[in-house]
């Protein structure tokens, strides 16, 4: 978080040993100063009445916090303004971690962790590995937003919790019960994001997938993949592919609605067979080593990387 200590904090003889916690969240990265450049005498003279030891390192880092600030954008990441009356309540909220709740502590992780590689999210990465950023396991999307309110109440002013949902979509623009579920959280000032497409799996790009299996079988299977729509794509479920035909049933899930009509029954066939339960983990390793960018991605619809970097910016917003 972005912190703004006020000026009437900052001359306040009874709130150094506040001031010094913050000042150690502040030079461990745990969160950034926002300070006015002519607030950095002030800050000085402060520190060589209460922290003479420390006076001269505070000082010349509140002069590179202030330089840092004049190039912030406030829509970014907001600022929290810390008064006399909040200071107790401040600390108590920024000292720690941010939440993110999500539906598997694993699988959402590596997916997170990934596209933080791939899209500048660096930061973000790093804040869940230094444990900045809690990922809590939520266990399904109903526990998950069950949890979300005793999350909530951990924090007393400002609310740093998140919450990432996957859709369970099967045609393109579905209201399914994540995203009822999701508007209940909304308003007890928790960010939430429900995915587009229909699990984290859809975002996985074919880069990934050709290792998701044997180089024969991936590339048979990926052969049929790409004959469908990206719409089509990205509401296909990854992990296990269409239900294998019985006597009597549909040929794909009635919930797809006309989502697949026209596609020749040779490639539905061939799809019954998904790329497995690792492709989130596949995806991680890919990012880590290097070998992903913003172009494979951007095949997978107009949107995904848009959304992608939305994220990201929903967490550095708590974080």
């Amino acid at each position: 978080m972005r912190v703004d200590l006020d000026g009437e904090v900052l001359t306040a003889d009874d709130l150094s040993a506040d001031i010094l916690e913050f000042m150690r969240l502040f030079t461990r990265g745990n969160h950034d100063w926002f300070l006015d450049p002519e607030e950095v005498e002030r800050v000085a003279d402060y520190f060589r009445k209460h922290a003479p030891t420390l006076a001269r390192a505070y000082a010349e880092f509140a002069t590179k916090a202030s330089v840092v600030s004049q190039a912030w954008s406030v829509t970014d990441r907001p600022i929290v303004s810390v008064s006399r009356a909040t200071i107790e309540d401040d600390l108590h909220d920024l000292r720690q971690p941010a939440v993110l709740i999500v539906e598997d502590a694993v699988s959402d992780r590596c997916f997170l962790q990934g596209i933080a590689r791939v899209f500048d999210g660096d930061d973000i990465a790093e804040a869940v590995e230094e444990h900045r950023l809690e990922l809590l396991h939520g266990g399904g999307h109903d526990r998950a937003c069950a949890q979300a309110p005793a999350t909530r109440g951990r924090f007393k002013r400002t609310p740093r919790v998140a919450l990432f949902l996957d859709s369970d979509r099967l045609s393109p623009g579905e209201t399914t019960k994540c995203h009822k579920l999701a508007g209940q959280l909304e308003p007890l000032g928790i960010a939430v994001h429900v995915l587009e497409l229909r699990e984290a799996e859809n975002y996985v790009p074919n880069e990934v997938l050709r290792g998701a299996l044997r180089p024969r079988d991936a590339s048979q299977l990926l052969d049929q993949l790409t004959q469908l729509t990206p719409e089509q794509r990205g509401h296909f479920d990854m992990k296990h592919g269409f239900p294998k035909l019985k006597e009597g049933a549909p040929r794909i899930p009635p919930g797809h609605q006309n989502l697949y009509d026209g596609v020749p029954d040779r490639v539905i066939d061939k799809l019954r067979t998904g790329f497995g339960t690792r492709l989130t983990e596949l995806l991680e390793n890919e990012a880590a080593s290097g070998k992903l960018a913003t172009r494979h991605f951007e095949d997978l619809g107009k949107k995904v990387v848009e959304e992608l970097r939305a994220i990201l910016t929903m967490l550095r917003k708590i974080i």
